[in-house]
């Protein structure tokens, strides 16, 4: 079994097709050192004559050689990749040489499917080199010039049109082809691919639906977190690591580099998203997560202006930037408001409820308020206002009975997984996607053809990357065979890109695989509006196919969990109670402040890890933005009365105004401090507070200083100030004082009596004579 993003079919050893690694530089490198040179023959034991050029060169000096013991062969184009009558075939592909010896007599075979292959299954073990099919040898071709060790060779190989084993119309459709290489009679390598032979038959076309996800990755979702923060608003934050470092200290702020890096993961996200954008159209339904939206910029009052009419409906609009050309923010989001508009009048467009909200997993867990408050906001957004629709649901794992019902009224229709809903009855062809339960239409993907949208081969419950050939030509293949079970009977089929498939590719890609399964003769594009009218129309005459009934409860090993719900609440309020000590939150934390939605998205299911670091980093950063204010007391404060205010100098490295509340906490019951005081911290400034204090008792005591956030939450740099408490010399000192001024009283009233005193003089008596 093969994972997603390993090496491609058409690059696996059989031994053989394998895709050079070298690419255009070195098949470049290969042309001109060979001079291009061409060899041309008639294929002696083919029953049909080839046209074909061969180029060899000798490796560069100090060129790394294959050398890993095998040959390989891979074809890389068809030319037409659908043929119709009197048309030739060209096959292009590289041979490359990754043994130590020479190929001196290798031969290149073309063999082609003399029938038609009539079931997807049988197609793709096939193609998986499982199963071998009676082969007509189209064509021949021998190396005269060899192929070198260590060598590739670049080759192209043109079947006219009367060589092709295409005779009976009725036979129209996928047509294995057979790229061999042969030394001597060995067979050294082999590569397979599908061509499809449209006969010009007269069909009901299958409609298809190609259901894409407009989302963000684990990886981008990261960065998104990362980068919404407003540098001007927590410039001087540090980032902190867990609880901070030993010394109690934040660790250094993100350099230069880390912040254009998680910038530049936001403008590619932006440049995605406008590429997925534009592939609106007839047969596509673009599934976006506004939140995405939003936190790119995108508000609703952008939303409406780009639907707003303009004043002279004749005038020429101005040029709205594009994916290319949108290079600073207020061009992208321009750009993307723009695309939203274009989007829901090309096609359909639907808004995801909030986040893109895992809906199985919060179902699960009895979150229905958050399920709720999901499509509410979706139903607010900016995506809304453009014209996206809100009815539907795309859960990310398995449907069940507990998610339905756990949805809300305004949700009328439900993307189901691809393995939910099994046909239950014995049918020659495959039924159309849809189904009603109760009110609501469920959509159900096509697992094989899903699967080839990936870029996948589902084989034998393994799984094969293909390479960008074979996926497209996979497709357009499995909906041949689709159409050729019931040809006079239109039948809707529904595909969905899996989110982190989608995330991965190129739009240019994904636009590549939608038109093979839209454009062929036997296919062609079905809107939403279709799909739920032919199922309701199913219901009500009875025709709907019988399927396996839904489980009540069906879980997965990757949808979020109680413990990892539990933490991004915490760290939301933690995150919300930071954030309330500065005037604009919402500039420093971004789009941290709305991390329980976040964690819940859907996203994280392809890589569950990435979650819990996303929610690690998040508290980091509110830390950081705490540690931007830092108390800063004198060393050591002697107290020698019972009653003080302690001055409490804070400083701020952030670019708000921060409030915050002052609270001492005392090491020992000497010293009481039950007061405290709320003060402002300019910007980069700084501001004392002066904190009322009592003391009890004599001894030295050691006192935290506590900064707390409107919402109490600890915030700042620990620290604390030692202080020498002597209440009781405050105590001695006013009785000596006050003893020395009775005794000064005492003394001067002493002096003052005896200074008063005067001698007694009797006056001399008259005599009475």
């Amino acid at each position: 079994m093969t994972p997603r993003g390993a090496t491609p079919r058409a690059d696996r050893r059989r031994p053989g097709a394998r895709e050079h690694s070298g690419g255009l530089a070195r098949l470049l490198a290969v042309l001109l050192v060979a001079g291009c040179a061409v060899v041309g023959l008639s294929a002696p034991t083919a029953p049909a004559t080839a046209q074909a050029a061969v180029a060899a060169a000798p490796a560069e000096p100090g060129e790394d050689t294959l050398g890993d013991g095998e040959v390989t062969v891979a074809v890389e184009t068809l030319a037409p990749e659908v043929v119709r009558d009197d048309e030739d075939l060209t096959i292009t592909g590289t041979i490359t040489n990754g043994t130590t010896e020479t190929l001196t007599e290798a031969e290149l075979l073309v063999g082609i499917q003399r029938s038609t292959e009539i079931t997807r299954d049988g197609l793709g073990t096939w193609l998986a080199d499982e199963r071998n099919t009676t082969l007509a040898t189209a064509a021949s071709l021998t190396l005269d010039t060899g192929v070198a060790a260590g060598q590739s060779v670049p080759f192209s190989v043109t079947v006219p049109a009367e060589d092709l084993p295409l005779t009976d119309t009725e036979e129209w459709g996928p047509r294995g082809v057979e790229v061999s290489v042969t030394d001597g009679s060995q067979t050294v390598a082999t590569d397979r691919t599908i061509m499809l032979w449209d006969a010009g038959v007269t069909v009901s076309p299958t409609r298809v639906t190609t259901v894409i996800p407009v989302t963000a990755s684990p990886e981008e979702l990261t960065a998104l977190l990362a980068s919404s923060q407003d540098p001007e608003g927590a410039s001087g934050a540090a980032t902190a690591t867990g609880s901070g470092t030993a010394s109690g200290q934040a660790s250094p702020s993100p350099t230069a580099d880390q912040a254009t890096d998680a910038s530049a993961a936001g403008s590619d996200l932006a440049q995605r998203l406008l590429g997925l954008l534009d592939l609106a159209g007839q047969g596509v339904v673009l599934a976006v997560d506004p939140a995405i939206l939003t936190a790119l910029g995108v508000g609703t009052e952008d939303a409406a202006a780009s639907t707003a009419p303009t004043a002279d409906p004749g005038a020429t609009p101005a040029p709205t930037p594009s994916a290319d050309t949108a290079s600073d923010p207020q061009d992208t989001t321009t750009a993307l408001s723009a695309a939203l508009t274009r989007a829901a009048s090309a096609g359909d467009l639907i808004a995801l409820p909030w986040a893109d909200a895992d809906l199985s997993a919060l179902a699960h867990l009895g979150q229905g308020d958050l399920i709720a408050s999901a499509v509410t906001r979706s139903q607010e957004s900016a995506a809304a206002q453009a014209g996206a629709d809100t009815s539907l649901a795309w859960t990310a794992g398995p449907l069940d009975t507990t998610t339905l019902n756990a949805l809300p009224d305004s949700v009328t229709t439900v993307v189901a997984d691809t393995e939910d809903m099994g046909v239950a009855e014995d049918l020659s062809y495959t039924p159309s996607g849809h189904t009603t339960l109760g009110s609501r239409t469920v959509l159900l993907p096509d697992g094989a053809l899903s699967a080839a949208l990936s870029g996948e081969l589902a084989v034998s419950e393994e799984t094969t990357a293909l390479s960008s050939l074979d996926t497209i030509q996979l497709l357009r293949a499995q909906t041949a065979i689709l159409t050729r079970q019931a040809p006079s009977l239109s039948r809707d089929v529904v595909l969905v890109l899996d989110r982190a498939t989608a995330a991965s590719l190129e739009p240019e890609e994904v636009a590549a695989r939608v038109e093979a399964v839209t454009t062929s003769s036997w296919t062609q594009g079905g809107d939403l509006a279709a799909l739920t009218g032919a199922a309701a129309t199913a219901a009500e005459e009875g025709t709907e196919v019988e399927r396996v009934e839904l489980e009540e409860t069906a879980t997965s090993g990757e949808e979020m969990t109680a413990p990892e719900l539990a933490q991004a609440r915490s760290t939301a309020t933690y995150l919300g109670s930071v954030g309330s000590m500065i005037t604009d939150p919402e500039s420093a934390l971004g789009v941290d402040a709305d991390i329980v939605a976040l964690a819940a998205s859907c996203s994280w299911r392809s890589d569950p890890p990435a979650r819990l670091a996303a929610l690690s980093a998040a508290r980091g950063r509110g830390e950081a933005l705490s540690a931007g204010l830092t108390p800063a007391p004198s060393r050591t404060v002697n107290l020698i009365a019972s009653t003080a205010s302690l001055p409490i100098r804070i400083t701020s490295s952030l670019d708000q105004d921060s409030t915050v509340t002052v609270q001492l906490r005392p090491s020992s019951t000497r010293l009481q401090a039950p007061q405290t005081v709320t003060v402002t911290v300019p910007a980069h400034g700084e501001a004392i507070a002066s904190v009322p204090v009592k003391a009890v008792g004599s001894g030295d005591v050691d006192v935290a200083i506590v900064l707390r956030s409107p919402q109490g939450t600890e915030v700042g740099v620990p620290a604390s100030v030692h202080m020498r408490v002597r209440a009781d010399w405050e105590s001695i000192g006013t009785a000596v004082l006050g003893g020395g001024l009775v005794l000064l009283l005492v003394v001067g009233i002493v002096r003052t009596v005896r200074r008063g005193r005067r001698p007694v003089v009797t006056a001399p008596r008259e005599a009475p004579w």
